[in-house]
C-alpha cells in the first residue's frame, strides 16, 4: 500500500491527502461545510476533478470567503489552511506542480514557525509557563495529561471548568477565581513551554535558511518531532495534518523514509481522538 502511494506523482498524493483534510478538518462555518463536502468528495473518486485547475479555484473562494467573513472566530489552523488550499490551486494551474506545491509547502512551515516563536517570545506566556498551564487546568481535551502527567484528580478539572463556564457566562470586573493545581503540573507545563519555544524555532531556521544551513539535513525529523510531541498531547488535527501534508510536499521523492513516515503519521494521529483519559481510568 505505502508503494502505490510511493510510486504516484508526488503532488497527485498531497492534492488527495489535501482533499482529505477539506474533507475532515477544512470547514470553519456551517455554511461551508455541506457544499465543501460535497465537492471534495467528487474530487477525491474523481481524477480528472482531482487535479482541474477551476474545482480548485471554487474550494479556494469559498473557504477564502467563508474565513474572511469570520476571521475573528476560526482558529488560526484554518489560516493556514487557506494559504495552503491557494498554494494548491495554483499548483495545479502551473506547468511544473510539484515544484509549486513543494517551494509553497517549505515556506510556509518556515513562515509558520517564524510568526509562532515571535509571538511567543513577545507575550511572554511561554517564559512564565502561564499558557500552557492555564490550557491543561481548563480545556477538557487534555485532560488525560494532566491527570496521568500532572497528577491532578479528575474532579479539580472539572471543578476548574465550571469555575471558567462560571466567570463566562456571569462576567464581573476584577473578578477573580483560583483553580486547583499541582507542582507537577506547573513544572510540567513550564518544561514544555520551554520544549516549545525551542522546537518551533529551530524548525523556522531549518526551513527558512534552505540549504545555507547545516539543520535543513534534519528540518523533516525535526518538524515530524514537533508534531509528535505536540498534537499527541494537544489534539489540534487540523493543524497536525496541515504540517504533515506541507512537510510532504516539500519532501524530495529520493527520502523514502522520510516520506513514509510522514505518511504513517498522518494515519495514526487519529489516534490522539481516542478518550485517553477513560481508558486509563480504566486499566
Amino acid at each position: 500500500m505505502l508503494d502505490d502511494l510511493l510510486n504516484q506523482p508526488r503532488y497527485l498524493l498531497v492534492l488527495r491527502l489535501t482533499i482529505l483534510l477539506f474533507l475532515l478538518y477544512g470547514s470553519s462555518s456551517v455554511i461551508l461545510d455541506v457544499p465543501l463536502r460535497v465537492i471534495c468528495g467528487l474530487m477525491l473518486i474523481s481524477p480528472p476533478l482531482l487535479t482541474d485547475r477551476w474545482m480548485w479555484v471554487i474550494i479556494c473562494g469559498m473557504i477564502w470567503w467563508v474565513n474572511a467573513t469570520d476571521w475573528l472566530w476560526i482558529d488560526n489552523h484554518q489560516f493556514l489552511i487557506s494559504y495552503w488550499c491557494l498554494a494548491c490551486a495554483i499548483g495545479v494551474s502551473s506547468k511544473n506542480p510539484d515544484r509549486v506545491l513543494a517551494w509553497n509547502g517549505g515556506i510556509l512551515i518556515g513562515l509558520t514557525f517564524l510568526f509562532a516563536t515571535g509571538w511567543k517570545i513577545l507575550a511572554g506566556e511561554y517564559w512564565d509557563g502561564s499558557f500552557l498551564h492555564y490550557t491543561f487546568l481548563t480545556d477538557g481535551r487534555v485532560e488525560a495529561i494532566a491527570t496521568f502527567i500532572g497528577g491532578l484528580n479528575p474532579d479539580v478539572l472539572s471543578q476548574n471548568q465550571l469555575l471558567e463556564s462560571t466567570l463566562k457566562l456571569i462576567p464581573q470586573e476584577g473578578a477573580k477565581v483560583t483553580l486547583g493545581t499541582s507542582q507537577r503540573l506547573r513544572i510540567f507545563t513550564l518544561a514544555a513551554s520551554y520544549w516549545t519555544l525551542f522546537i518551533e524555532g529551530i524548525v523556522a531556521v531549518a526551513f527558512l535558511l534552505g540549504r545555507i544551513h547545516w539543520l535543513s539535513r534534519f528540518r523533516d525529523w525535526l518538524l515530524i518531532l514537533f508534531i509528535v510531541t505536540t498534537y499527541f498531547l494537544l489534539p489540534v488535527l487540523g493543524f497536525a495534518y496541515v504540517l504533515v501534508i506541507m512537510g510532504l510536499a516539500q519532501c524530495p521523492a529520493k527520502h523514502i523514509r522520510v516520506r513514509t513516515t510522514y505518511l504513517c503519521l498522518f494515519g495514526l494521529l487519529q489516534l490522539a481522538r481516542l478518550p485517553w483519559e477513560n481508558l486509563m481510568l480504566r486499566y
